[in-house]
């Protein structure tokens, strides 16, 4: 654990010199969100999410350079505050990866607040850096669904919080329910750090989502754009010539020999873990092995 102090102050110590210099330009809101390794953010515009209320008042752990070496240690007295930095952009000026320790690699990130041009830095976390979400993706996020009709991938979904609602119930819409999107605005987790607020049958919920692949640890990319893991843009009861019985399989979490792979995700969501690239998927203690796209077998792990 010293060792890796050491590490850390010595990195800094490199970089407190650099300037604003570094970087000046974020994402572009016209184009197209790209999947972005964390080695590939210097330059890029991030903004800073939202916190769950019972970690609001402890900050972000992210920290002014002159402060980093304390907070690192875990003082987080020095946590650079929530209510002054919630929604705000930075530019990313560099990024510098370290010995984490068994053979694994993280990051240095320094950034600028760009309207304050506030120096600051965080620590990645299997090459993720918690409270921030590409401006792109936000923007473009807001752009492609603000207003739309879109259709659920889950049966229920996070009521909104109200003034008098501190505890919001769940809101069931069903696999492949019409959702009407009245909202996006950064999230809470920095897995799916877009929130969507829609709007199904009168009640107001929460889609969490991910536009692009940046904000994911690697392992879980693929080839699809990450939105699609989240959400379909069209019905897919006419998308899909698929059985009825079929849906019914879909809507009771219920996987059988012979589903598709697209199926078997409708029906237990994304694998916790894939093997044999791609051809065994991992859910708990079941092992589901695939010929091509077809389920073949089910078995105890």
């Amino acid at each position: 654990m010293k060792r890796f102090f050491c590490c850390m102050v010595l990195v800094m110590c490199m970089l407190l010199g650099l300037g604003s210099d570094a970087a000046k330009a974020g994402a572009s809101a016209d184009g197209a969100s790209q999947n972005l390794k964390i080695q590939q953010w210097k330059g890029q515009s991030f903004t800073f999410m939202s916190l769950p209320d019972d970690k609001q008042a402890a900050g972000y752990s992210i920290f002014k350079v002159e402060n980093a070496s304390r907070g690192f240690q875990g003082d987080v007295s020095v946590r650079i505050p929530y209510n002054t930095h919630v929604g705000k952009q930075v530019v990313i000026t560099e990024v510098v990866p370290f010995d984490a320790g068994y053979g694994l690699k993280e990051y240095m990130v320094y950034m600028n607040v760009t309207d304050t041009g506030e120096k600051l830095v965080g620590r990645s976390m299997r090459s993720q850096v918690n409270g921030l979400v590409l401006t792109a993706d936000l923007k473009n996020a807001r752009s492609q669904f603000l207003g739309k009709t879109i259709y659920s991938k889950s049966r229920d979904l996070p009521g909104l919080a109200t003034a008098d609602d501190a505890a919001p119930q769940p809101v069931a819409v069903g696999i492949g329910s019409p959702l009407v999107v009245l909202d996006v605005y950064p999230g809470i987790q920095v897995q799916a750090p877009i929130w969507l607020v829609v709007s199904s049958n009168g009640q107001k919920a929460v889609l969490a989502m991910n536009y692009s692949w940046t904000n994911m640890p690697q392992v879980f990319w693929n080839d699809r754009p990450a939105w699609k893991d989240d959400l379909f843009l069209d019905d897919p009861h006419k998308t899909f010539n698929w059985s009825s019985e079929m849906w019914k399989q879909i809507e009771t979490a219920s996987v059988t020999v012979g589903m598709l792979k697209e199926q078997v995700r409708l029906s237990w969501g994304e694998a916790t873990d894939m093997e044999q690239d791609g051809f065994v998927w991992i859910y708990g203690d079941k092992k589901l092995t695939f010929n091509g796209d077809v389920l073949i077998s089910i078995e105890a792990k």
